[in-house]
């Protein structure tokens, strides 16, 4: 018989998100990727917080761009209902960001997403972030989620394989930012390095088809590299 090196628990937060995830599995997805220059992000990033004294993430940009491109996007912003009679589009882009807590994964709701800027969102997700990892996470912190988001930028990783968290038919991933060698559109095919990340969109093939998946990520991208027009 192997050796237990050691026996944790499944329960609590573990066992939830297992239940939603088990609950995936029936879901057939489709998946898009593109790769966004965020080189200008990261330095309007720097300046921002300089100007202003706050501590702004690339993430907090991340979420108002999914948001307002979900508002571009509405049948992203969706859901198949229990009985599988409709398909329910959402009016407000509620964000369910996807947190590695102290206490576990978590997906707190950045709620009417669309209608914040920048500086709200940072400061509501600081608070949320807080919360998770006290383990005082409310009910309502996690409630009422139309759109998931995960960004695995910290942890050094360049791809993904993303599950949405039902009844949600939409998830996004952005991954690690890195150095790459870019063709630029300048007439002159000029190669220079930019940072790059990829985003990654799996959605409900049953709720979205190709076109619509194309079409938001794009606009996320057109955001992230606009980082101006997210202000």
């Amino acid at each position: 018989m192997t050796e237990i090196l050691e026996s944790i628990p499944y329960k609590g937060i573990r066992k939830a998100m297992g239940r939603h995830m088990e609950a995936s599995l029936s879901i057939p997805l489709h998946y898009q990727g593109i790769y966004v220059d965020v080189t200008d992000l990261l330095e309007f990033r720097k300046t921002v917080n300089a100007e202003h004294g706050s501590t702004v993430t690339v993430n907090d940009f991340i979420i108002r761009a999914v948001a307002l491109s979900l508002q571009k996007t509405p049948i992203l912003n969706s859901s198949l209902n229990a009985d599988k009679t409709a398909i329910e589009i959402y009016k407000p882009s509620n964000v369910s960001v996807m947190t590695a807590s102290e206490k576990g994964l978590v997906a707190p709701v950045i709620k009417d997403a669309q209608d914040k800027r920048v500086f709200q969102i940072s400061e509501e997700m600081r608070a949320l972030v807080g919360r998770a990892n006290e383990g005082k996470l409310r009910p309502d912190d996690c409630s009422g989620g139309t759109f998931g988001l995960t960004n695995i930028g910290k942890l050094n990783s360049y791809d993904s394989v993303p599950r949405p968290l039902p009844p949600q038919s939409s998830i996004m991933t952005a991954c690690t930012a890195r150095k790459m060698a870019v063709v630029l559109d300048d007439g002159k095919d000029t190669i220079t390095s930019r940072m790059m990340m990829k985003l990654v969109i799996g959605s409900d093939h049953r709720v979205t088809d190709g076109v619509p998946l194309a079409n938001f990520i794009n606009n996320v991208k057109d955001y992230l590299e606009n980082p101006k027009s997210l202000m």
